[in-house]
């Protein structure tokens, strides 16, 4: 990848999912304007701007929850805040202290990201704390003086955070929840659109897990059962099941209605489609306390309609195989969407439930399966990842030596405001190198630009009051949208930290372009240190990721077409699994999406990994639609060759999976073809065998239960050997490529 001005202005604009946090950007604007305030009236105007910084920083620790788990979080950061200016204040005084310490500090530091979001955010702020201390040296006294204000701040941030701002404790996994329902409601309006993708069902997946976490986090923080539990584990289960009917219904549509005369299924099905999407966004809506109106008279209407077409077509068949063939896609299309409109009922019913409290029906209490949060200790998963082996702990070195570079190079070189090289870094650093060099691009952007707009408000404007206002609309902006855009936050946070620079006092051009220079040498050495120190590449994770991807959809295949061999009963484990090969797809694409970033990156994989990704993500979508008939199954005498076909992608999965591991080319295709011409005429003699029956009205019948079985297995076993050799055939061009 080439550092090019258009890659440059990519990195600076391209902005995450979401909107800006408006409500973190006023709870920052408030727990420094007060502070800072205070300090002008008692004439300590830098001691209330240190009580203001600090709040923000321990604010920063609050990642929302339980009330037990946020007041937890922002105590440790306080604490953590505390030790690390008073340690801070007196080594400063010894540099060769002042650089060991700078070492253990910044490994603690990207140890904290080991429990999780809140244990990186409070070693992030404490680490941050540290290096910008040990360039401001003092005597015991400033350093308890400092201490004292960093409580003083501590208590402040948890006054505002925990007592004085609204609680709500259950917002973040109402929000993550709805965001679930409203990315399936786009996935289907992607797919009306004809310009769905498989990024789109792996954002899906990926909300689901957001979701997920948030109720562990929910969980861990009570201590007793609650009641609002069950209806969030219940929707977070009715999203897994939408998602696995709507790609059924699609993938229904798509491989066996597209040709014209099929034209008034389409557009009833794109109808119903419509009205599925427009009551997965009401649903979402309730959810998230926002007023809507769930309705599902329209969706039963077009299903009836649907069914009407479906007796036409079961009343036109002539003893014609590829009328009935019709006939079967058509049959399992109304009864995808009929379990489509019973989910949504329950998942209304569910959501409703959340704004009334009430106790939830017996149906629903059927259907929960409860879950424990695996709970390890903190001395468990340190020890666990003491070893080079583990990601997080090479990158903890890394923050640690490249930290202590930046202390010995601006010591050395005398360099003014030299902290900003250390904070720089440890603001840039990630754990993968696609992620760092994306915050070097947007760190240095950022920075320019806000320090040129910075001297020109210091050139132009002399009031203080004005700015103050300034300098809290920065904050403001600054941290509403971190989230949203790394690029556009570090503007503002630039035009800040000039703004406040020995506040009251005027700064020129010259001090703007130490910000600049300082920023530039830390962000150098952020990527420098992940490019030579234990580089942690994604063109060397990706086989691995791809590797499970394949043996997770292996598994999946595998236990589905078990149920269908009579070895295996239906199960929840099957839903698990699927979740599981989401999972493991979505990781690889993550994978192969930071490839894209890094730098040297070889063009020519790009294709094959693209093709391979698209195909596994289409065969998976294959055996989900014979997992959701599954409900139907009443498992009848297993096919002929069925267990030799099962057997043979079975092992074309794991020779696929061994290949991108190993980087070898994949072993010849087994002869898929000829097994399906062997399973084939048993199909065609159930289906001319029902249409005798069909011709002499008889209903219920073992030959009728058959096709119900099997029906659908005609339908999807050429769409998964067409997709498996597509994959094969990727594979060989990537072991080619590399």
């Amino acid at each position: 990848m080439q550092l090019n001005q258009s890659n440059f202005l990519k990195f600076m604009i391209q902005s995450e999912p979401g909107k800006p946090a408006i409500s973190n950007g006023l709870r920052a604007a408030f727990a420094l304007g007060v502070p800072m305030l205070i300090g002008q009236l008692i004439n300590q105007r830098e001691s209330g701007l240190l009580v203001g910084l600090m709040a923000h920083f321990v604010n920063l620790a609050n990642v929302g929850g339980p009330y037990q788990i946020k007041a937890k979080a922002m105590a440790q950061a306080t604490l953590g805040i505390t030790v690390s200016v008073f340690v801070g204040t007196l080594v400063a005084q010894v540099p060769v202290l002042a650089v060991v310490l700078t070492l253990l500090w910044g490994i603690a530091s990207g140890f904290a990201s080991l429990y999780g979001n809140a244990g990186a955010n409070v070693g992030l702020v404490v680490g941050i704390s540290f290096i910008t201390t040990i360039a401001q040296p003092g005597n015991l006294e400033v350093a308890l003086v400092r201490s004292l204000l960093c409580l003083t701040a501590g208590g402040w941030a948890m006054l505002l955070s925990l007592v004085m701002w609204p609680f709500r404790p259950y917002d973040p996994i109402r929000l993550a929840l709805a965001d679930c329902f409203s990315a399936i409601a786009n996935y289907i309006q992607a797919f009306v659109g004809k310009v769905a993708t498989t990024e789109n069902i792996l954002e899906i997946r990926k909300a689901l897990e957001t979701a997920r976490t948030a109720l562990g986090t929910l969980r861990i923080g009570q201590s007793s059962r609650s009641w609002i539990n069950e209806p969030f584990l219940l929707l977070i289960q009715d999203g897994d099941r939408l998602l696995g009917l709507v790609v059924a219904l699609t993938e229904l549509l798509e491989t066996h209605f597209q040709q014209q005369q099929y034209y008034t299924v389409q557009q009833l099905v794109d109808d119903a489609l419509e009205q599925i999407s427009v009551i997965l966004q009401a649903i979402a809506k309730v959810i998230s306390r926002k007023p809507a109106s769930i309705d599902l008279g329209n969706l039963k209407r077009i299903s009836e309609a649907l069914k009407e077409q479906e007796s036409l077509q079961r009343k036109a068949i002539a003893g014609s195989e590829t009328d009935y063939t019709t006939l079967v896609a058509f049959t399992n299309l109304v009864l995808t969407l009929k379990k489509l409109i019973e989910q949504l009922q329950y998942t209304a019913q569910t959501a409703k439930s959340l704004a009334d409290r009430s106790k939830m029906s017996q149906r629903d209490i059927d259907r929960l399966l409860l879950f424990e949060e695996e709970q390890r200790s903190p001395l468990s998963l340190l020890k666990e990842n003491l070893t080079l082996d583990s990601a997080i702990f090479r990158h903890a070195l890394r923050i640690g030596v490249s930290l202590t570079v930046g202390v010995i190079l601006y010591s050395v070189t005398n360099l003014p405001m030299g902290y900003w090289v250390t904070l720089t870094i440890i603001l840039v650093l990630k754990p993968n190198l696609g992620a760092t060099f994306k915050r070097f691009f947007q760190r240095v952007g950022g920075t320019i630009l806000g320090a040129v707009l910075a001297a020109i408000l210091l050139a132009t404007i002399t009031s203080k009051p004005v700015l103050d206002i300034i300098i809290l609309l920065t904050v403001f902006f600054g941290v509403s949208l971190i989230g949203f855009n790394y690029g556009y936050s570090v503007i503002f946070f630039s035009i800040f930290v000039l703004l406040i620079i020995d506040i009251g006092h005027p700064i020129s051009w010259q001090l703007a372009g130490f910000r600049v220079l300082n920023t530039l040498i830390g962000a150098g050495l952020a990527f420098a240190s992940h490019y030579f120190l234990w580089p942690n590449w994604e063109r060397d994770r990706l086989p691995s990721q791809l590797a499970t991807a394949l043996r997770e959809s292996h598994k999946y295949f595998w236990d589905v077409m078990a149920v269908y061999q009579g070895t295996k009963e239906p199960d929840s484990s099957i839903i698990s699994q699927r979740r599981q090969t989401g999972l493991a797809i979505g990781n690889a694409q993550a994978s192969f999406q930071g490839l894209l970033r890094e730098p040297k990156m070889h063009q020519e994989l790009v294709e094959p990994v693209m093709t391979l990704l698209l195909y596994m993500g289409r065969f998976n979508n294959a055996v989900t639609v014979l997992a959701v008939h599954l409900e139907h199954f009443r498992g009848t005498v297993p096919l002929p060759e069925l267990e030799t076909f099962v057997c043979q992608i079975s092992l074309l999965l794991e020779q696929l999976a061994d290949s991108v591991q190993q980087e070898i080319p994949p072993p010849p295709l087994p002869d898929l073809e000829e097994t399906l011409l062997k399973i084939q005429p048993y199909l065609q003699a159930l289906r001319t065998a029902r249409i005798e029956e069909l011709a002499v009205n008889q209903g219920h019948t073992p030959i009728r239960q058959a096709v119900i079985d099997y029906s659908i297995l005609d339908l999807e076993i050429e769409q998964i050997v067409r997709r498996l050799t597509a994959m094969h055939s990727a594979m060989v061009r990537l072991t080619l490529a590399n």
